[in-house]
């Protein structure tokens, strides 16, 4: 397994929405980083998570199934250890594979095939945030997302967050160099699979004076439609707002200002990580057989509709920037429209290591790209399926893309139909538009044959209740955690004194 395979690096943001990158458009955005990389890749100009919340989209993302597939429904719910990952798949091939930062695995299993993590994660592994679709509104859990994050935005010298992210970046870079001293003494060129994965741009907006004075005099433009749509056309969104306290108090233009400043500089303090990132990747002279993709679990809506956060199907929440770089003979270079989505990086990361075909609910990103550049497939010709079965819901909420359109069906609520060709905005809901009846008619007909709501709706229920009973029980008597614990680390000269100085140096033979 020494044949010439390419090193593969994913770098997640959390919550990086891709309306906020200079690569998708955005003028205000400051991401030289983010964007050299798509300059010289493949950018997805329509790709989208697949339940826009963190643990079940990390967990459908590493598994290539939707969350109703694989029963992981929303923050507090367990993800299976007999589930194989891309992690399992590619150790399963030779590659080496470090988890280094966060991805929300709930539960015992907090490794998921990685061979290596390098760092816990920063929100607990327990099933401390099950829903409770039973609750009414007004009756808010402890670890629902909050008003407060819009309001108290601004810069701070240190955070929870910040802390999280430089020992990810950190780890990152001598993780690059312990791939090297590792080949080094064993005399191969292993392949190696490394995800970084960082919590900012994430709520609270909190970052670092340094990037917040990047903005200053900068002119980041105002949500474009702050307008909260009516309750009849979007209980949804209403519900979002009182989830989060924003029924009860809504922030002022300047404080939407500051929200948005804060939340643009957190987007380039993640920039200046992946950029630091590649530039090690160069100076150890793996660039060129390294492959990196860069994406988020999903977006942030940033004031627009009324709404903030995630957990909502429009645009500036369930898309995510999605971009892969690598060599010519790896990556065709180009944007490509078709759509996308997160259960597109399994397969994608079992090509390019050349692991046996897996079944996926998604396909490969670079089949994707060899059937829009033949012509033989547009955008559609694919539907993207959007889920969400967590808090801020009754019922499911399924989401279904298929090219120029986006249809939404929550039992209880209307259904959503818009043309994302004539309305990119999403302002008109035409699902009773007779001049879209027959698009409603495929639509509805294409949810039926894929999805049983009542039996899901019982399912996410039954799942609720086990979980609280689980997690109730869990607290009393003495409490063993699932939160991952790094194994204390063999650093610097230990045992053999000149062996061990040998090991931990990489020549620079250049002078």
């Amino acid at each position: 397994m020494t044949q010439k395979r390419p090193n593969i690096v994913v770098i997640q943001a959390d919550q990086m929405a891709a309306q906020a990158l200079g690569a998708y458009g955005d003028k205000a955005a400051k991401t030289p980083n983010i964007d050299a990389l798509a300059e010289n890749g493949a950018v997805f100009e329509r790709a989208y998570c697949n339940t826009p919340l963190c643990a079940p989209s990390r967990a459908s993302m590493m598994e290539g199934r939707l969350p109703s597939e694989s029963e992981c429904y929303d923050n507090g719910d367990d993800f299976a250890a007999s589930s194989p990952t891309f992690a399992h798949r590619l150790r399963a091939v030779g590659y080496h594979t470090a988890l280094i930062g966060r991805m929300h695995f709930i539960g015992p299993d907090q490794q998921h095939g990685f061979e290596e993590r390098l760092t816990t994660d920063v929100y607990p592994a327990g099933l401390d945030m099950v829903p409770d679709w039973t609750l009414p509104l007004d009756r808010r859990l402890q670890w629902y997302h909050d008003a407060d994050a819009v309001f108290n935005a601004g810069v701070s010298k240190a955070t929870v967050q910040q802390d999280f992210d430089e020992e990810v970046g950190f780890r990152a870079l001598r993780h690059l160099n312990d791939r090297v001293r590792a080949n080094q003494a064993a005399g191969e060129d292993l392949p190696f699979l490394m995800v970084a994965s960082f919590i900012h741009p994430h709520d609270p907006y909190e970052p670092p004076r340094e990037h917040w004075d990047r903005f200053e005099g900068e002119m980041i433009p105002d949500p474009k439609y702050p307008a909260i749509p009516p309750a009849a056309q979007d209980p949804h969104t209403h519900r979002l707002r009182a989830m989060s306290g924003f029924d009860k108090r809504d922030p002022s233009i300047d404080q939407v200002r500051r929200a948005r400043r804060a939340y643009y500089a957190a987007v380039s303090y993640i920039d200046d990580h992946i950029g630091r990132i590649h530039e090690r990747l160069k100076q150890l002279g793996l660039a060129d057989n390294t492959v990196i993709l860069v994406t988020s679990d999903h977006g942030d809506m940033l004031g627009e509709k009324g709404l903030w956060f995630k957990m909502s199907p429009y645009e500036q929440s369930s898309r995510v920037p999605l971009i892969m770089h690598g060599a010519e003979n790896l990556v065709s270079k180009g944007r490509f429209a078709n759509p996308v989505c997160l259960l597109d990086l399994m397969p994608t990361l079992v090509e390019l290591a050349g692991a046996p075909e897996a079944k996926a609910t998604g396909i490969s990103l670079l089949e994707s790209i060899r059937r829009e550049l033949s012509g033989t497939v547009a955008p559609e010709d694919r539907d993207i399926m959007i889920e969400y079965l967590a808090e801020g819901t009754y019922r499911p909420q399924i989401t279904v893309v298929r090219g120029r359109f986006k249809f939404v069906v929550c039992p209880g609520d209307p259904d959503q139909l818009f043309d994302l060709d004539e309305d990119p905005d999403e302002l008109q809901n035409r699902a009773m538009d007779h001049a879209y009846a027959d698009v409603v008619a495929q639509l509805h007909q294409t949810l039926a044959a894929q999805y049983d709501l009542a039996a899901l709706e019982s399912g996410v229920l039954a799942s609720q209740s086990r979980r609280q009973l689980v997690a109730e029980a869990l607290q009393q008597g003495r409490a063993q955690h699932w939160d991952f614990e790094p194994r204390p680390e063999q650093r610097y000269v230990r045992g053999d004194f000149w062996n061990a100085l040998g090991y931990g140096t990489i020549s620079d033979l250049s002078v």
